[in-house]
């Protein structure tokens, strides 16, 4: 008996720590994006039904101190018939591949997701490297902080839901993969 009511709890334990956000599959390193054409992303959906309301921001800089550009949109991250998202690309500067999206809830306590860093630039022979090799921790992802142009706040691009929220988080996104944020 005692060996049934430990393997319960044991299987209790494990659904109590499993989870499965969203995880962004693009874009990503080596991704190059042209200003007024459509930039795009994909995840696979989370199946928790806790990312129900998914904010989707374009951000820059470095992985603990990520610089929100613009909110892109507000999505249902659960549904596995939409999974990818396009806008028109806005314009940026610098041309390098520093940019990259973050994926965020109010609701999932594993905090945010991130795509790989990639580029926005107005053609694919106008692109310059990123202006720092290394992260603050010494990790050799090179990243640098970019800007919409003639842009003075961020803004909302669009939304497919009518939840509005703002999300922000510090964490660890990556030149090749998505990571999760620990709250």
């Amino acid at each position: 008996m005692f060996a049934a009511l430990a393997l319960t709890i044991l299987a209790s334990s494990a659904a109590l720590f499993a989870h499965a956000d969203p995880d962004p599959t693009n874009p990503g390193p080596g991704d190059v994006f042209i200003e007024g054409q459509a930039c795009s992303m994909s995840w696979n959906p989370d199946t928790t039904g806790m990312w129900k309301t998914m904010i989707i921001q374009l951000k820059t800089g470095d992985n603990f101190d990520m610089v929100n550009l613009t909110t892109v949109a507000t999505v249902d991250g659960t549904d596995a018939t939409k999974n990818s998202f396009s806008y028109p690309c806005p314009q940026v500067t610098p041309h390098s591949p520093i940019y990259f999206y973050q994926f965020s809830t109010p609701t999932s306590p594993n905090g945010s997701v991130w795509t790989g860093r990639f580029t926005i630039t107005d053609a694919v022979t106008d692109i310059v490297p990123a202006t720092e090799s290394t992260q603050p921790d010494g990790s050799a992802i090179p990243w640098g902080t970019g800007s919409l142009v003639n842009s003075t706040s961020t803004t909302t691009v669009g939304t497919t839901s009518p939840v509005s929220a703002t999300a922000s988080a510090i964490g660890t996104p990556s030149a090749t993969s998505s990571y999760y944020l620990e709250l």
